[in-house]
């Protein structure tokens, strides 16, 4: 591999064919763009109708914010491939760091098994007892499946026993390969040598079957305090590795990558030690980039001819253990790494234009680009009403015509763009979305991983420690209360820390011996849980019962499970692993609180004040969480979240106390055979909530300025009427254009202690004083409405009217809506009157609106949009002053019953 370079915003948007298309439209626009300018200046009326200040100001700030909005896009996408890859390097190596640290209690715990330490001791000969102590490597490793060999050694090197064949059955100078003795032998004497714990050492060790360096624990025996040998227990990294790069491969939400990443290990000198796919990254290969010290940022790689995005991740540690100083590894191609779809769809468009779903550095982006919008529209419409203002001659008249049409365009063309800006910021809202939704799901794959793969070791502990011939004994002479057997459950207690206790119970269920001292009152007590019968008629020594996720009397701390081996007597020869009659059993009770508290809390690393990571149980019942909304302090947010998911188990976000949520789901694959052959099944998975963003709570309160089709703007000179159209509140509306003044930005409304309804004050619109009336107020919509504010919206606009009233008088006021639409040249002919019911219902005085009219528009389904016409006579009254407080109309059943 190559050294590491840095790109620019500009290079990795080469990366990324949905942006380079969005960033195709945007160029597109701003060609139309140069061309309107160029129209602009035909003409020293249509110049001036157009504004071509505001036009050239606007091309100008379009294009700033077209360049912003791709850097922002290629570095939001850039980060959510980044945090994609890093969580996965890091799954990588910290769960394979807790798998091998239970390797070091395994070692730890096997080195004192009583029949090794006195096989070792007594020097019996080897065709006598070494079948019998093979037959116990056997029995343990059935159990713990981790292992590919066993081997026992005496303090000269000579190999005793082990798991599997082995070339030679004696010392290991008599090892084929002649490189092996001598440093075979040194690593047996500096574990002799050594008080540790463990001896953790990867590498070539003749004595196994493995041509390949393997994984080897180690510790010495010792009989009465002196040494009489080794045990080593091989691991298998081969066949573990594999499994953790399948649970990994493919993208945990959104539907994959057409190029998934390629997971790799590597040792402190960063050679491959397994990979995902061995033609891409071959074992064995140096990456410099994944050396011990090495920086852990994302860097690109040149590897193979082929550019890659590369992630080297140490491990985090398991209480204290570091594993052998390995890395995980994820390399993506980086002409297949930005292939995804960035844009929202379904219900994720609810999510659509919540700037808090952006990074701080880009939340001003959709802000500006509404702004510059608002800024165009008020442009357009004021260019058109100043138009209806100019006569003249033919030549004049022509040319107003001229003015109008490139007005038309421009605000066409305006809002072409602000659709071409809406997709790509869909595109930027829709990474960041994607990016939490991919963090809940892979959270909560790790999680069950971890729990998996916790009670995987609880599953072969209770049926190991079924095997002790110490409980054998015991049952079998039927002591009532074994002080032998109790010490024996202690000293295992005192080394596995996940238990809350041990039991000993013989065939009749009659406690014998515990392993916690609160638990002696238990002694004689006759236990008639389920799982204890069960225990008692299992088949074999392979085989282990668990009890429900309940309450046990030997967990103080809430519901657990308790796994449980039947104790039998010893094995005859051709039992062939079933063992002698059932004596009784032994039971392990898992500390199920700390332990799901302790992987909650690892994986809840990094959440949000708003989310919550869970354990639900299979009748939806949260067994334990972590983070403040699973706690209940964000109301209830997680009960409510697992309600959605009752109903919809298949739904990934949710609307939840008026906050949007990405919910990841694992139901956790197994480990080994553990629950993927033994038939066992516990019922627990893991829920994640990532807060995404405050709902839309008006979600109708804006809505998408309809685009008229070009034939809706003709209409017969005779019955031609002006409409000038905005949006509120989801509806469309529009007002005789001759009764509008100008379109003005929102200003602060002041109260005014005169103001009647509907007015909610006094604004001061450029040199005018106006009375204010929010179209909020006067129209109903499905969800609750905030209060109407009187400070000034950035988001919305201003239209001035001029009312005629009696006696050749006017009155001039303001609505404030939510945006301006296409002026309109309509048919009085096709307007279609309201009935006053419908339009007005039990209110008396004129409608809001008196006529509706049907537009085809591009893009909507069906083809035609309704038009809801203020009509005058509520003008003149609300110009009046005369209008008085009313029920918010409801447009939707108003154009129901029309």
């Amino acid at each position: 591999m190559s050294s590491s370079t840095t790109l620019s915003a500009e290079e990795w948007l080469r990366y990324m064919p949905t942006a380079q298309q969005q960033r195709q439209e945007l160029r597109l626009v701003e060609g139309a763009w140069d061309h309107l300018a160029l129209l602009s200046s035909l003409s020293l009326l249509s110049s001036k109708a157009s504004s071509g200040g505001d036009l050239a100001r606007a091309r100008k700030d379009f294009a700033a914010l077209s360049q912003e909005l791709m850097h922002g896009l290629a570095g939001e996408a850039l980060r959510n491939r980044l945090d994609d890859l890093t969580t996965r390097a890091q799954i990588c190596i910290d769960v394979l760091v807790r798998n091998l640290f239970e390797r070091t209690a395994d070692i730890g715990f096997f080195a004192t098994d009583g029949a090794l330490t006195r096989y070792l001791a007594e020097g019996l000969p080897g065709a006598e007892a070494r079948p019998q102590i093979e037959a116990r490597l056997r029995s343990y490793a059935d159990k713990y499946t981790v292992y590919g060999g066993i081997f026992l050694f005496d303090t000269h090197g000579v190999l005793r026993a082990s798991l599997q064949p082995s070339g030679s059955d004696g010392a290991l100078e008599d090892a084929s390969q002649p490189s092996a003795p001598a440093r075979d032998l040194a690593f047996l004497r500096s574990v002799i040598g050594s008080d540790a714990a463990y001896v953790e050492h990867y590498g070539r060790h003749g004595f196994s079957a493995q041509e390949a360096q393997t994984l080897v624990y180690a510790r010495r025996v010792t009989h009465q305090g002196q040494p009489v040998g080794v045990l080593c227990l091989e691991f298998r990294l081969a066949d573990e590795m594999p499994a953790i790069f399948a649970s990994l491969q493919g993208a945990p939400e959104g539907g994959g990558h057409a190029i998934d990443a390629v997971l790799a290990l590597a040792d402190a000198q960063g050679r491959i030690l397994a990979s995902s796919d061995l033609l891409q990254l071959p074992v064995g290969w140096r990456v410099p980039e994944a050396v011990d010290g090495a920086p852990a940022d994302a860097q690109v790689v040149r590897h193979m001819g082929r550019r890659y995005l590369l992630v080297a991740r140490p491990t985090q540690g398991f209480q204290g253990y570091g594993g052998p100083g390995w890395r995980g590894l994820a390399l993506l191609p980086l002409d297949g790494a930005f292939d995804d779809a960035m844009e929202l769809s379904g219900e994720r468009a609810g999510v659509a234009g919540q700037a808090e779903l952006l990074s701080e550095g880009l939340r001003g982006i959709p802000v500006r680009s509404a702004a510059i919008q608002s800024a165009l529209e008020r442009s357009v419409w004021n260019g058109l009403l100043d138009l209806e203002q100019i006569g003249g001659t033919e030549a004049t008249s022509r040319e107003r015509g001229f003015a109008r049409a490139l007005l038309s365009e421009i605000g066409a063309t305006a809002r072409r763009t602000a659709r071409v800006f809406s997709a790509a910021l869909e595109g930027l809202y829709g990474v960041a979305t994607r990016s939490l939704l991919s963090d809940a799901q892979s959270r909560g794959l790790l999680a069950m991983q971890i729990l998996d793969r916790n009670l995987y070791e609880r599953a072969n502990d209770c049926r190991w420690w079924a095997l002790a011939p110490q409980f054998a004994d015991t049952l079998a002479a039927g002591t009532a209360d074994c002080a032998a057997s109790a010490a024996v459950l202690r000293e295992i207690n005192a080394l596995y820390t996940v238990y809350s206790g041990l039991v000993l119970f013989d065939r009749g269920g009659r406690v014998v011996a515990v392993s916690q001292p609160a638990h002696a009152h238990h002694v004689g007590t006759v236990l008639d849980e389920p799982w204890v019968a069960r225990c008692l008629q299992l088949p074999s020594e392979q085989s282990y019962t668990v009890s429900d996720y309940a309450a046990s009397r030997f967990h103080a701390d809430g519901p657990t499970f308790v796994y449980a081996a039947a104790v039998r007597a010893p094995r005859q020869a051709g039992d062939h692993g079933r063992g002698g009659e059932v004596l009784g059993g032994v039971g392990v009770v898992w500390d199920a609180g700390r332990q799901l508290d302790s992987i909650l809390a690892d994986c809840a690393v990094g959440l949000g004040g708003r989310d919550a990571l869970a354990f639900v149980d299979a009748a939806g019942a949260v067994v334990r969480s972590a983070g403040p909304a699973g706690a209940g302090a964000d109301g209830g947010v997680l009960p409510a979240a697992l309600e959605v998911l009752r109903t919809a188990p298949a739904e990934r976000m949710a609307d939840v106390r008026g906050h949007w949520y990405g919910m990841g789901v694992a139901l956790g694959q197994g480990y080994r055979e553990f629950r993927t052959e033994d038939g066992y099944e516990h019922g627990l998975r893991c829920v994640v909530l990532r807060h995404l963003c405050a709902s839309a709570r008006h979600a109708e309160a804006a809505g998408a300025v309809p685009a008229p089709l070009a034939a809706a703007a003709h209409a017969d000179p005779g019955f031609a009427l002006q409409v000038a159209t905005f949006m509120a509140a989801g509806h469309w509306f529009g007002i005789d254009a001759a009764q509008v003044v100008a379109a003005a930005p929102d200003v602060a409304v002041l109260h005014a202690g005169g103001a009647r309804p509907p007015f909610l004050g006094l604004a001061q619109i450029g040199e005018r004083v106006c009375p204010v009336v929010d179209m909020h107020t006067l129209v109903a919509t499905t969800r609750q409405a905030p209060a109407v504010s009187r400070q000034a919206d950035a988001n919305r606009q201003l239209i001035v009217l001029r009312v005629p009233l009696e006696g050749a008088r006017q009155a001039e006021f303001a609505l404030r809506v939510d945006a301006l639409g296409p002026m309109l040249d309509v048919d009085r002919r096709q307007l279609q009157p309201v009935p006053w019911s419908a339009a007005a219902g039990a209110q008396e005085g004129p409608s809001l609106v008196d006529t509706v009219l049907a537009v085809p528009v591009e893009g909507d389904r069906p083809a035609k949009r309704m038009l809801c016409r203020i009509g005058t006579p509520w003008l003149q009254q609300c110009a009046a002053g005369a209008a008085g407080a009313a029920q918010p109309l409801d447009v939707a059943a108003l154009l129901a019953a029309g």
